[in-house]
C-alpha cells in the first residue's frame, strides 16, 4: 500500500492517457479552472485529510487521480476556508483483508474526515460497517452490492448491474431482443449483476441466460462459443475494457456479431477503444450502455473537469467516466465542507454531506443525492444513455432514459418522497 502520488504506476490497456487526449482534441478547453473558492492564492493552514481504497493493481480504474487533480486545484485556491487537502489512497489488491487493512490506517492513523474516489471491488464490503461505527462517509465508485447497500456510502456511478440492465433494456425496445445473455467474471458480488438482469428479463418476459467465468484463466474464444451457444439474440458482456477489447476479436473470428447483438457496459467507453478493436466490422453493432456522461461534452461540469485535467492533473491521468465520477465526487465533498461554517472536523463533513442539497451537473443524466442522514441505500445514479460506434467514433444512439431494475423500487419510491428525478421516475412508473 501507498499514498497516491507514490503509486499508480499502471495504466490501463484502453484508456486515453491526458496528454494524448488534450493532444488530438479539438475544443477549446476553458482557461481557467473552477475550483473552490476560487481565490488564486494557495491554502497554508492545517491539513484536512481525505481518503480512498482502489483495486488499482487489477486494473478497475483510475478516478482517484481526478480526485487528486481537483484537490489540487482547490489547493491552489483557498483550500477549505484556507485549510489545504491532503490526499492519501492505497490499493487493496481486491482483497478483502487488505481493504480492512487500509481503511483502518487511512481513519484510524491518518484521521481522513472522508472518503472520497474509492473504485474496489470489495472495499464497501470490508469496510461499510467500519465506517458507520467511525461515522466516516464514502462517494466515489461502487461496484459490488454492499455500496449501494451502505448508511454511509453513497457512489456517484450506477454500478455494474444499472448499466447492465440499461443496455438489455435498450436490446429489448429498439434492437427487437426476446432473449439475452449475461456474461461476467466470478468476483465478489458479481451474481448481482447478471441476477439483476434476470429479474428484468421475468418481468419484461425476456429469457435470460447467465454466464460465470474465472478471471484468473479466461479464454476467450472459449468464452464466445459459449455465449453464442445459448441462442439468445442479444449478449451483455460486464468486464473490464482492456478485456473487452480480446472478447470482440474473438467474437469477431466466429462473426458472432451476425449471430447476436453486442452489448457492454459503460467500461468500454474510452476514447481510444475503437481505435482498439477492427471498429469496421463493429461499425453499428456494438452498443455500450454509459453511467456518465460524453467524455468531450460542452457542458460546463464537463469542460471544467478537462480544464482541471490540463492544469493540475497528470499526463498519465485517464479521462473516461470512471475520472468523471470521482471528479464529481471531489466537487461533492468540497461544495459539502465550504458550507461548514464551524470547525471543520469528521463529524461536521458527515453532517454536511448527509444533509447536502442534490448536485446537477451536465455529466450525469440525474441529480446526485445523499437522501438525508437516515437513508440506509444509495443508487441516485439510475439513468443512463447509450451509444455506438459509427465510423470509427463514438455515437450516441439515446438520450437519458431510466434502468428499469425492479430492484431500485425502494429508491425510487425515496425519490418521489423528495422531490427528485420525478420525469424519469415518471417514465419508471409507465414501465410498470
Amino acid at each position: 500500500m501507498g499514498d497516491i502520488e507514490l503509486r499508480l504506476m499502471s495504466r490501463s490497456l484502453i484508456g486515453l492517457a491526458a496528454g494524448a487526449f488534450f493532444a488530438l482534441a479539438s475544443h477549446a478547453w476553458a482557461a481557467t479552472p473552477d475550483c473552490g473558492d476560487n481565490t488564486g492564492k494557495a491554502a497554508t493552514g492545517k491539513p484536512i485529510p481525505i481518503g480512498a481504497v482502489t483495486s488499482i493493481s487489477l486494473n478497475i480504474g483510475q478516478g482517484d487521480r481526478a480526485a487528486l487533480a481537483y484537490f489540487t486545484c482547490v489547493n491552489a485556491n483557498g483550500g477549505i476556508h484556507g485549510r489545504p487537502i491532503t490526499y492519501h489512497d492505497f490499493d487493496d489488491q481486491g482483497k478483502l483483508d487488505i481493504a480492512a487493512q487500509a481503511a483502518k490506517k487511512l481513519v484510524d492513523d491518518e484521521g481522513v474526515y472522508l472518503m472520497v474516489g474509492s473504485t474496489s471491488i470489495v472495499e464497501c464490503a470490508a469496510n461499510g460497517a467500519f465506517y458507520l461505527k467511525k461515522n466516516v462517509l464514502d462517494i466515489g465508485i461502487g461496484i459490488a452490492p454492499p455500496c449501494y447497500r451502505s448508511k454511509n456510502i453513497a457512489p456517484v456511478n450506477g454500478g455494474p448491474r444499472q448499466t447492465a440492465i440499461g443496455g438489455a433494456d435498450y436490446a429489448r425496445r429498439l434492437l427487437g431482443a426476446k432473449s439475452f445473455t449475461c456474461v461476467t467474471r466470478k468476483i465478489p458480488g458479481a451474481e448481482y449483476f447478471c441476477r439483476g438482469v434476470e429479474a428484468w428479463g421475468q418481468k419484461y418476459r425476456v429469457k435470460v441466460t447467465s454466464i460465470y467465468t474465472d478471471p484468473t484463466s479466461i479464454d476467450f474464444a472459449s468464452e464466445v462459443l459459449q455465449i453464442l451457444a445459448t441462442g439468445a439474440d442479444a449478449v451483455m458482456a460486464i468486464m473490464p475494457g482492456d478485456q473487452g477489447i480480446q472478447l470482440l476479436a474473438a467474437a469477431e473470428a466466429q462473426d458472432g456479431a451476425a449471430r447476436m447483438k453486442w452489448t457492454a457496459p459503460t467500461t468500454f467507453y474510452t476514447a481510444e477503444f475503437p481505435g482498439a478493436i477492427d471498429s469496421k466490422y463493429w461499425n453499428k453493432r456494438l452498443w455500450v450502455n454509459t453511467e456518465l456522461g460524453d467524455l468531450a461534452g460542452q457542458g460546463v461540469d464537463n469542460q471544467n473537469w478537462l480544464a482541471v485535467e490540463k492544469a493540475y492533473g497528470g499526463k498519465r491521468d485517464l479521462l473516461d467516466n470512471t475520472a468523471q465520477a470521482d471528479y464529481i465526487a471531489a466537487r461533492i465533498a468540497v461544495r459539502a465542507m465550504l458550507s461548514i461554517k464551524g470547525a471543520v472536523d469528521r463529524d461536521a463533513v458527515t453532517e454536511a454531506l448527509r444533509n447536502a442539497a442534490p448536485y446537477h451537473t451536465d455529466i450525469l443524466c440525474s441529480d446526485w443525492y445523499w437522501g438525508g442522514p437516515d437513508a440506509s441505500e444509495h443508487n441516485a445514479n439510475h439513468v443512463t444513455r447509450m451509444i455506438t460506434i459509427d465510423n470509427g467514433k463514438w455515437k450516441t444512439v439515446e438520450g437519458c432514459f431510466p434502468d428499469l431494475d425492479p430492484g431500485l423500487a425502494s429508491i425510487v419510491a425515496l425519490e418521489n418522497r423528495l422531490g427528485i428525478n420525478g420525469t424519469f421516475n415518471a417514465e419508471y412508473e409507465r414501465a410498470k
